[in-house]
């Protein structure tokens, strides 16, 4: 615990963005950024106009896109759970349904692919891996789904070592540039199930590993995934379902910090390595909240492809899960290369971005069914699908 100060009160400001200038930073007001006593500095924003966009555009198509639907090459894409682009103009795809990364060179040609299935050094289990990030010493680390291990790889795919992982089952989140490794982020099925039938979140516990897979520090317990669960009498679980509009806690590298948020408020915490807290971001906005008919429609599109009998006896299977309090308050966190916060929209195509201090900067709005795996000073790295649900990984320009 830090030693308690005198509380003090600052002047800041958001973005109004009336500017051509992408480093400007016109004030609209002020707004009280608040030191507590543990030091803590909170920053208060305004939710910025829908008109307050950057002036950075992102390129009307992708500069070049990787995927097949029939090649049954290694461009043939399944399950893509992520993907860097190397200093040198390489691609790294997780490719989990395969169970491998897949390198691609700067043209989109297929150059290399490392790893397996399997349960061997530098092999990676069913569904993963789920992460690639750059490692200390130029190399590259991928993780298995549920923790467990980590492997590294140097820079032409040539396996190192594997980092075997203290903290168990853990969900690996994220990969500091230091070496120390997140793992938090999912709740399944264990752990604080109990209780009453009704919407449970079981609290899950963030960590940060060190390079060595043993455990550094604590950020403390988060609400995980937003469950309906129906508990027979003696209190087992009868059944359960993850809430199609339920709240979770996500998470995100930023720089040197880890920004953790619970999508039941629009509140990031960002914490240190060593799991102290240093400041906390908030941005006004109306969540709203579902309605019955809303929820009913989702599960209605759900289960629209089920013969009838087996459509009838799923949709009588929810009928009674109860309606959230409110909608997730944002669906992604994501930090760029240049040390903003990114921080998607509820369900939108549209992210507000931070600086590093966490002050709105305003809005840029991605391309449509691009789910964004990282932001570069000139680029944008992410996976789209097409209306057969095949899988891309494209890269978009980014001019700032």
């Amino acid at each position: 615990m830090k030693p308690s100060t005198p509380v003090a009160v600052f002047a800041a400001s958001i973005c109004n963005l009336a500017s051509g200038d992408a480093s400007a930073t016109p004030r609209s007001g002020p707004h009280p950024v608040i030191q507590d006593t543990t030091d803590t500095v909170i920053i208060e924003n305004e939710r910025p106009p829908p008109d307050s966009r950057l002036p950075w555009r992102i390129g009307t198509e992708p500069s070049l896109t990787i995927g097949s639907v029939t090649s049954g090459g290694p461009d043939q894409l399944f399950r893509v759970e992520d993907a860097i682009r190397l200093p040198d103009g390489r691609i790294v795809i997780a490719n989990a349904g395969s169970s491998e990364l897949r390198v691609f060179n700067p043209d989109g040609s297929h150059a290399a692919t490392w790893g397996r299935r399997g349960e061997g050094p530098g092999e990676f289990t069913t569904d993963s891996p789920v992460i690639v990030a750059l490692w200390p010493g130029d190399s590259i680390a991928a993780p298995n789904r549920w923790g467990g291990r980590l492997s590294i790889f140097d820079q032409d795919g040539n396996h190192g070592r594997d980092v075997h992982l203290e903290a168990g089952l853990a969900n690996v989140v994220d990969l500091l540039p230091n070496g120390g490794i997140v793992t938090g982020g999912i709740a399944g099925m264990h752990g604080g199930m109990t209780g009453s039938t009704g919407l449970v979140r079981p609290d899950v516990e963030w960590k940060v590993l060190g390079p060595d897979g043993k455990l550094d520090a604590s950020f403390g317990e988060f609400p995980g995934t937003e469950w309906w669960a129906v508990f027979a009498r003696g209190g087992q679980i009868e059944s359960s379902r993850v809430h199609p509009f339920g709240r979770n806690t996500i998470g995100a590298v930023w720089g040197d910090l880890v920004a953790i948020g619970d999508q039941a408020t629009y509140e990031i915490k960002a914490f240190a390595a060593d799991g102290s807290l240093v400041r906390i971001i908030r941005r006004d906005g109306d969540l709203g909240s579902p309605t019955r008919a809303e929820q009913d429609s989702y599960w209605e599109r759900q289960y629209a492809n089920r013969p009838p009998d087996s459509r009838a006896e799923s949709l009588k299977a929810v009928k009674d899960m109860p309606v959230v309090e409110s909608y997730p308050a944002f669906s992604g966190i994501l930090a760029d290369r240049l040390g903003n916060l990114w921080v998607r929209e509820r369900w939108s195509s549209v992210w507000t971005v931070f600086d590093q201090e966490g002050r709105v900067r305003g809005l840029v709005e991605m391309p449509s069914g691009l789910s964004v795996f990282e932001i570069g000073e000139d680029y944008v790295l992410g996976r789209s699908r097409d209306d057969l649900g095949v899988e891309y990984v494209q890269l978009w320009s980014l001019a700032r």
